[in-house]
């Protein structure tokens, strides 16, 4: 165990910087590989999008964004994703203009107070969020276009004089991108090209991103628009957009990726789809008993693994070799599911301050209960380290965000001489491999002075009590307490009569195996589940 790491970055790599730069390589290296591929709405039909056909399309925007008299203007996005939602973003970005992403699920006020604080003066719109575009615009005098009609912009730009690419600061903001407020008031996050940039390309030295993927995570947030978007683009391979989530198995199974960047909610959830579909065709035992099989022989390799499940294995399309999983704890069971399988899961560890990958478990050195090893670039330290050698983990290097948008208090508060602190506990190993604790401000403090994680116990509820569908566990008049919603597919599918009293039941046995201290002392149940943020995190100070 270490308190601190640095990774350098080896001296053979070459990185780009910028988005334009990303787009040529793509020209000069595989000019025949689709960049994107995807299901137009309008008449259902499939359509893909080459390198040098994209960066035209973007080039003939800049001279129509230009035309419209912006130039380092605040344009902001609300729509599903799609195509046309990235190729707007590109577009804003590379005409030197700075992208504010709004988030789809927010309610009105929230929006609000985003377009507000962001001094956005455009709103790029799907026309299924009209209603509140409108209302934005009438709040704070926007210019709208829909983007639905993005294309019919860059055929108008055609028409103009070409005045050259447009040229752009890599270090200038880019992006602003505001925290989901899971623990207070939202903060607009300042990104560089090279910041997004460089950031993907540090992450693609630690494991093998490369394979055609389904985009599958919201890209206003900055690990579906970096990791899951950009990795796949500067690896040279195919994004396929899904635009619904109706549509996820769908699309998974007719794109057939290699590869897959989803939240650890996604994996569970794919997971759970596979053993039901395993039941539903009658072979789920036939399966198990294989896989048994191949755990007692332990020397099974994953190539061969995924033969001998080729044909279940149809489900995820047939070529799914890795999931890339973050922005939560890793189910453990999902991840030794897909492991039997010849399907690695490789969990990361990121934050939208640092644009946003820290950490990443490489292949061939994967450790499921770290969040991986460290980046190159970055020097991570633990800060104020206590007995154990847990502390809060803090980052420095060129992924590091420029600072919180007009909010100097927050700066001085998150930035120190460069180290940014990411509000997280933990620790690094001798290799490098970082591992996370819980959030700092969430730590229950006893009366006896020591420190409960509750993210920790939360994660071992979740592993031993499959009833429990999600929980909260706090301190209640200095009891450690858990709210527990119960996992009512779970309670069905095995006939439970009482679940209060099955959680109560694996609590005890839980406790039994916990330190006194953390033990809990009272278990509370509510019959709707949690408030939580569009990405699927509990809303604690709710």
């Amino acid at each position: 165990m270490k308190d601190h790491t640095f990774i350098p970055v080896p001296e053979n790599k070459k990185t780009a910087f910028d988005y334009r730069t990303v787009i040529l390589n793509r020209i000069k290296e595989v000019p025949e590989v689709p960049m994107f591929s995807f299901t137009e709405n309008e008449n259902g039909q499939k359509r893909e999008v080459f390198p040098d056909a994209f960066l035209h399309t973007i080039d003939n925007l800049g001279r129509w964004f230009s035309k419209q008299g912006c130039k380092r203007s605040h344009i902001a996005i609300l729509g599903d994703n799609s195509y046309e939602w990235i190729l707007t973003m590109f577009a804003v970005i590379m005409s030197d203009n700075v992208l504010v992403t709004l988030d789809k699920g927010l309610e009105l006020p929230s929006l609000d107070f985003i377009v507000k604080k962001s001094r956005s003066s455009v709103l790029f719109y799907s026309k299924v969020f009209a209603e509140k575009a409108e209302a934005l615009a009438k709040a704070y005098d926007l210019v709208l276009y829909r983007l639905e009609d993005i294309e019919k912009y860059a055929a108008q730009g055609e028409s103009l004089p070409d005045t050259g690419a447009i040229e752009t600061d890599p270090d200038a903001p880019a992006i602003l991108m505001y925290t989901s407020g899971t623990t207070g008031e939202p903060k607009g996050v300042m990104l560089s090209q090279r910041n997004t940039v460089g950031n993907i390309h540090y992450a693609a030295m630690n494991t093998d991103f490369t394979g055609n993927s389904v985009y599958l995570l919201p890209l206003n947030h900055i690990y579906g628009l970096g990791s899951a978007l950009l990795i796949t683009i500067i690896s040279n391979n195919t994004v396929t957009v899904n635009s619904n989530m109706r549509y996820m198995m769908s699309d998974i199974q007719a794109a057939k990726p290699d590869i897959l960047f989803i939240v650890p909610l996604f994996v569970q959830t794919l997971y759970a789809g596979f053993r039901r579909f395993l039941k539903a065709k009658g072979v789920d035992a036939m399966i198990d008993t294989m896989i048994e099989e191949n755990r007692q022989k332990g020397n099974v390799s994953d190539e061969e693994k995924r033969e001998m499940f080729a044909d279940v294995l149809a489900f995820f399309g047939g070529r799914l070799t890795r999931i890339v999983s973050g922005g939560a704890p890793l189910d453990m069971d999902s991840y030794r599911g897909f492991r039997d399988l010849g399907i690695t899961v490789l969990n990361g560890y990121g934050i939208t301050e640092c644009s946003p990958v820290l950490a990443v478990n490489p292949i061939d050195n994967n450790i499921p209960e770290s969040v991986g090893k460290v980046i190159p670039s970055l020097e991570i330290r633990i800060e104020d380290p206590d007995e154990d050698g847990y502390g809060e983990i803090c980052a420095k290097g060129p992924t590091v965000m420029l600072g919180y948008f007009e909010n100097e208090e927050e700066n001085k508060k998150a930035l120190t001489d460069g180290w940014f602190h990411t509000g997280d506990k933990g620790w690094i190993d001798d290799e490098d491999h970082l591992y996370v604790c819980g959030r700092i401000k969430n730590l229950i403090i006893l009366a006896n002075g020591e420190n409960v994680s509750p993210e920790e116990i939360e994660s071992m509820i979740y592993q031993k009590i499959k009833a429990v569908g999600e929980v909260v566990v706090y301190d209640k008049n200095s009891k450690i307490t858990a709210q527990v919603f119960i996992n009512e597919d779970y309670v069905r599918e095995n006939g439970i009569d009482d679940p209060q009293q099955t959680v109560k039941d694996g609590i005890y046995n839980l406790n039994l195996k916990l330190a006194v201290y953390k033990r809990i002392n009272e278990v509370e149940f509510r019959d709707t589940p949690f408030e939580k943020t569009t990405s699927k995190k509990i809303k604690r100070r709710m």
